[in-house]
């Protein structure tokens, strides 16, 4: 079954917080980076909301999106009826990118 998928307002406000409208001065990803990149990749795998593994009970699912710009992010989805996903937060690290350049070589 292919799921609808909706976007919570509280994720919404959380990406305008974090990464603005506009990209940065020194080229740093905004809001509509993270919306088309990472959040639609989100939105297309919660659509198959069944084949994820469960979280912590049959109605939440975690995905992981890979993004070359915003690093690991962490989508948490919640079945919230029949037919219908929302997309209820994220996590990401905005210095996974710094900590990998800080690792020593081999």
């Amino acid at each position: 079954m292919i799921h609808r998928v909706d976007v919570a307002a509280f994720v919404m406000t959380k990406v305008s917080d974090r990464y603005g409208a506009e990209r940065s001065v020194d080229g740093a990803p905004g809001g509509y980076d993270f919306i088309s990149g990472p959040l639609a990749a989100a939105l297309i795998e919660f659509r198959h909301f069944a084949e994820l593994p469960e979280a912590v009970g049959p109605s939440v699912r975690t995905l992981n999106v890979l993004d070359p710009f915003f690093g690991p992010v962490v989508f948490t989805g919640v079945m919230v009826d029949d037919d219908r996903v929302e997309i209820a937060d994220f996590a990401d690290d905005p210095e996974y990118w710094d900590l990998l350049r800080s690792d020593p070589p081999d």
